[in-house]
């Protein structure tokens, strides 16, 4: 299976507003807000927020420093203090688009994907034909598991912005939930001929013909794909997924244990070590990691299909009965599969 949604997709853009006047009222915290950019060009965050820390002490009101402050917090990893300052340029800017869309992309790390969704609505108020605001809009909704809504508003993303490759390779992410794996790989060919070194490329087709039991041709992309990129850790996962499925062990162990050192939060990661535990009868220790899965991202596919199977493996049949009738109520084929045949 493939993870929702890359990490490295990269359109999140941020804006430095600076367009401020220069009077003697305000020339103090102006040259404070001006070093703060220029520390947050040089990716120097901590830095960058004590400048602007000084220059809302100057101007308690100061919109354009708490958006930028809240960009330097998102840069961080703190993305709760990244609404906060976004949410402070809004009250003291209201017509302030810049702020909404880096607040949706902060809620969107925070997994309030219908916040996300309403600041972006909000945003295409101002910017109705601005592919990258389609496209976050599509990210959210997937995160809901509307693939339909992503797929259309990922349309509309190309229509504006036809050669942006990155457009393509998720829209081929959701043909493939879909399980249209022809409009998938027509979706990659196109993101191939645009950038052959795009790595999520190769990574999605590999899990197209995957999923195709196409092996050795899912193999080869999955080799491709890590020449260009030898420590991209969702490549690594996936073919680690494909080794599961050909039973070759100690290769899938590698290559998730691999993958899970490069990127400890990825929960597919855990789900497919999960997996490894059950095919090498250690059920035990595949329930510890797929909880570690379901506390990362509870919603990872399939991992309550194979929890069911853990506990199925210990005798113990209703918790396996529970765990399968979630992955029922997500409508998750396998799941509903073992409810059926094995619970009552």
């Amino acid at each position: 299976m493939i993870e929702r949604w890359f990490k490295t997709i990269g359109l999140y853009l941020f804006f430095l507003s600076g367009m401020i006047a220069c009077t003697n009222e305000n020339r103090d915290r102006n040259a404070f807000f001006l070093k703060g950019n220029l520390q947050l060009k040089d990716r120097a965050y901590q830095e960058a927020i004590r400048y602007y820390d000084e220059a809302l002490q100057s101007d308690p009101h100061f919109a354009d420093a708490y958006n930028n402050r809240g960009i330097a917090h998102y840069e961080l990893g703190r993305y709760p203090e990244a609404v906060l300052d976004y949410t402070q340029a809004i009250n003291h800017k209201t017509n302030f688009p810049d702020a909404y869309y880096n607040r949706a992309n902060a809620y969107y790390q925070l997994k309030q994907y219908e916040k996300s969704l309403i600041d972006l609505d909000t945003v295409l108020n101002y910017y109705p034909d601005s592919a990258y605001v389609h496209f976050s809009k599509a990210l959210s909704l997937s995160a809901l598991g509307e693939h339909h809504q992503g797929i259309d508003a990922l349309n509309k993303a190309l229509a504006m912005d036809p050669s942006n490759p990155e457009i393509f390779i998720n829209r081929a992410t959701l043909w493939y939930y879909q399980q249209d794996y022809d409009k998938a790989r027509e979706d990659i060919q196109k993101a191939i001929q645009l950038d052959d070194q795009e790595v999520n490329a190769y990574n999605v087709l590999g899990l197209v013909f995957t999923e195709q039991q196409n092996y050795d041709s899912a193999l080869h992309i999955f080799n491709h794909a890590l020449s260009i990129a030898p420590y991209q850790a969702y490549v690594l996962n996936n073919r680690g997924y494909l080794f599961l499925q050909t039973g070759q062990l100690e290769k899938a162990q590698d290559d998730i244990n691999h993958s899970i050192r490069l990127d400890p939060l990825n929960s597919f990661a855990y789900r497919n070590k999960g997996i490894y535990y059950l095919q090498t009868k250690r059920p035990q220790e595949a329930i510890r990691v797929l909880q570690q899965a379901i506390n990362l991202q509870e919603d990872t596919p399939e991992v309550y299909f194979y929890l069911g199977e853990a506990y199925q493996q210990l005798g113990k049949n209703e918790e396996a009965c529970q765990s399968w009738r979630k992955a029922a109520e997500r409508k998750e084929k396998k799941g509903s599969q073992a409810l059926s045949q094995f619970c009552p």
